[in-house]
């Protein structure tokens, strides 16, 4: 006998009822479409070094957070709230991508023409209090200033390791905790590897209907919901593509991809 599927509103009355997160993760497959619409009309505005996959795992996030904090007895429509969260958490992500503020920038640019200017007039090295008044500001604001461009920092693991730590696999690290039920890495890298020899030469919207088809498993009609075509546009514009897809990989992508 076939398993009964559970309805949505089934699976928001179980979640409500105890926060499981097996009903939580449920609704978050559920609602998925929403993060990879979001995610690809992102993905025509934003340059190119920030994939579509990187969106999608930030959006995922905002996705979560919208099922974790819904209350539909208070709370708008769902969707309308988690388009909310979904934007919200992409934002903060791509904020994230610069750690350091404007102010902290220039600040720093500030500092490095402050010392030169010093060093050569001093012929040693400046303090911070002569750095600081140079500047006309206070030892306090500069020395904040200074904690937080530390902030944006980069420091390596490898640095904190002391020489000839390693254990004879090399890679015996106090902070190597290897967790065997999450998603293997070298999978993710494998697709984004795959995605980007593929693509490589397509125009950004010939990725995008490439990646939501083959990848996201979207219809022509959803595809051009996002990338605001019609779906006869769409299906022109996959067909296109395999062509000279076909020209390029022959044979091999027939089967591979296209088949």
């Amino acid at each position: 006998m076939a398993k009964k599927v559970m309805t949505i509103d089934q699976m928001w009355k179980k979640y409500l009822s105890g926060h499981s997160v097996e009903f939580r993760n449920k609704i978050v497959v559920y609602y998925s479409h929403l993060v990879h619409t979001h995610a690809a009309r992102l993905s025509r505005k934003l340059p190119s070094q920030i994939s579509y996959d990187e969106i999608c795992s930030a959006a995922f996030d905002g996705l979560i957070e919208a099922v974790e904090a819904y209350d539909p007895l208070r709370k708008a429509k769902f969707e309308t709230f988690c388009q909310q969260r979904i934007s919200g958490a992409v934002m903060d992500w791509l904020r994230s991508l610069d750690p350091q503020s404007r102010t902290v920038r220039t600040f720093e640019k500030k500092r490095l023409l402050a010392k030169e200017a010093l060093g050569s007039d001093l012929d040693f090295t400046p303090t911070q209090t002569q750095v600081a008044g140079q500047l006309e500001m206070s030892v306090d604001r500069y020395e904040y200033l200074s904690r937080l461009s530390q902030l944006g920092k980069e420091v390596h693991f490898s640095a904190m390791e002391p020489a000839g730590d390693r254990g004879q696999d090399g890679a015996s690290h106090p902070w190597d905790i290897h967790d065997h039920k999450s998603a293997d890495p070298a999978v993710k890298v494998s697709r984004e590897l795959l995605t980007e020899y593929i693509t490589k030469g397509l125009a950004r919207e010939e990725r995008l209907v490439l990646i939501l088809y083959y990848f996201e498993g979207m219809t022509m009609a959803e595809i051009g919901s996002v990338l605001d075509l019609s779906e006869s546009r769409v299906s022109q514009i996959h067909k296109e593509i395999l062509e000279r897809l076909r020209q390029r990989f022959g044979a091999v992508l027939s089967e591979e991809l296209v088949a």
